[in-house]
């Protein structure tokens, strides 16, 4: 699945990186560039069944992730 919204870096348990949508927040999973909080990207990935420490909504574990715009 593809998804697009506002990445934003959470200091939560160690830290976490958010996608923000109109609809849904997503953590992700995964290696995401440092450079790009704050922006809007869209991300490949997966949605990951069960409980991640940070609920702060699904799991999606990034296959791809780019900056839009």
């Amino acid at each position: 699945m593809t998804v697009r919204g506002r990445l934003e870096r959470r200091d939560l348990e160690g830290g976490t990186w958010v996608l923000v949508t109109d609809k849904q927040q997503y953590t992700l999973i995964g290696r995401v560039p440092a450079g790009l909080n704050g922006q809007t990207v869209e991300v490949d990935g997966e949605v990951e069944q069960g409980f991640g420490i940070f609920m702060q909504g699904p799991q999606l574990k990034v296959s791809a992730l780019r900056a839009v715009g």
